[in-house]
């Protein structure tokens, strides 16, 4: 479950604990998807990637700025 090092982590910061372990859940249930995202975003800047988000996600009909608004992430 947790280590030491782990609890005083999700004493001190529980929803960082919490994204990351839900995180790596998510890489190790979809291994060929998060190599997917790895490729999109290998050897691009910042704004390149940004770029690239907005393209994914305008195809699929969703506005990157409210969803990264939503959760309050700054692009």
């Amino acid at each position: 479950m947790f280590n030491l090092t782990q609890m005083m982590q999700m004493v001190q910061n529980p929803q960082q604990v919490l994204s990351e372990q839900m995180a790596a859940q998510l890489i190790r249930e979809n291994p060929q998807q998060w190599q997917q995202a790895q490729n999109m975003f290998a050897n691009k800047n910042h704004e390149q990637q940004v770029a690239a988000l907005r393209e994914l996600y305008t195809s699929k009909g969703m506005n990157l700025d409210a969803v990264a608004k939503q959760y309050g992430v700054q692009l």
